[in-house]
């Protein structure tokens, strides 16, 4: 993993020279906030970490109100759940390469100059380096997982073939289209986004910057979805939508979506070769769910997890 000193030496600058600031206030940012093992995350390097996602939590709000706490805290989860991974990481002696995190870096920041990559960073209070740093986490949590679950899933044709017969009706009916997904939080990050697309940046850039949905990594890349996958809102909101379109920013209990209609496809009848490797990714994805939970619980109970919410 990077180092951080940098990091901390900066945030302790900028701290230093922060009007008010005591010694004790300093002293309070370093203590830790999540132990796992050996394994540290301070208050600092927590605060640093959730600069980076509060935009897609909360819309105006400012301090120490509910809403921020109850965001902090579901993002202290999700970092516990990382921090297990990542030390789990250390057992098997996996790391990222830096060619792995340049390769991942220029995927990113495709569609952007190094100006206003930069800005964007300026914009939500954070460092290239923490950007870098939380980038390279997550990166070696997926290796891990890679490594762990998906290297030892295997489906067997007998599978396919069970599954396509029980679903056989359901494969190749109807329309389909090819879209893409942002899904923020708020609906003045949402727009300004949606603003951003039409003058020119790339969705796929954008999506992988700040959605939260789970198919972010890919550019927001949802696949062919067939009729009635989506909620009837949404199927409202990009109905008409011709290929290359955008829709406007569209409110769920999900929070705020933008989609990108790539494609539309006219119905086909269902042919098992057509569908293998569909079937394949769908049967993968379900034994991957199902093996998570049970995995990351053993991992769980073998090292020693301290947490301190109080802080946050």
């Amino acid at each position: 993993m990077a180092n951080h000193t940098g990091i901390l030496i900066g945030s302790f600058i900028l701290l230093a020279l922060a009007p008010g600031c005591s010694n004790e206030n300093i002293a309070a940012m370093y203590q830790e906030v999540v132990r796992v093992d050996d394994q540290v995350l301070t208050l600092a390097e927590f605060n640093e970490f959730f600069e980076l996602v509060r935009m897609n939590y909360t819309e105006g709000q400012t301090g120490k109100s509910r809403a921020i706490h109850e965001a902090r805290l579901r993002f202290l989860l999700q970092l516990i759940e990382e921090m297990i991974i990542l030390r789990r990481a250390e057992e098997l002696h996996l790391s990222i390469s830096d060619e792995e995190l340049q390769r991942a870096i220029r995927s990113i920041q495709k569609g952007y100059s190094e100006e206003s990559f930069h800005a964007m960073l300026i914009r939500q209070a954070v460092s290239f380096e923490t950007w870098k740093t939380r980038l390279e986490r997550q990166l070696l949590a997926k290796k891990v997982i890679r490594k762990e679950l998906l290297g030892k899933i295997s489906v067997t044709p007998e599978e396919i073939k069970d599954y396509y017969e029980k679903h056989h009706n359901e494969l190749g009916q109807g329309k389909q289209i090819h879209i893409r997904q942002i899904l923020l939080r708020s609906e003045k990050t949402a727009n300004e986004v949606l603003e951003r697309i039409k003058k020119g940046e790339r969705f796929a850039a954008l999506a992988r910057l700040y959605s939260i949905g789970p198919e972010s990594e890919r550019g927001g890349d949802m696949g062919y979805l067939d009729p009635g996958q989506l909620p009837k809102s949404l199927e409202k909101a990009i109905s008409k939508l011709k290929p290359g379109t955008l829709s406007p920013v569209v409110k769920t209990p999900y929070g705020f979506h933008i989609f990108e209609v790539i494609e539309r496809k006219e119905p086909t009848g269902p042919v098992i070769d057509d569908w293998v490797e569909k079937i394949r990714e769908r049967i993968r994805k379900d034994k991957l769910e199902a093996a998570y939970g049970p995995w990351l619980a053993g991992l769980r109970a073998r090292y020693n997890i301290k947490v301190n919410r109080e802080l946050i």
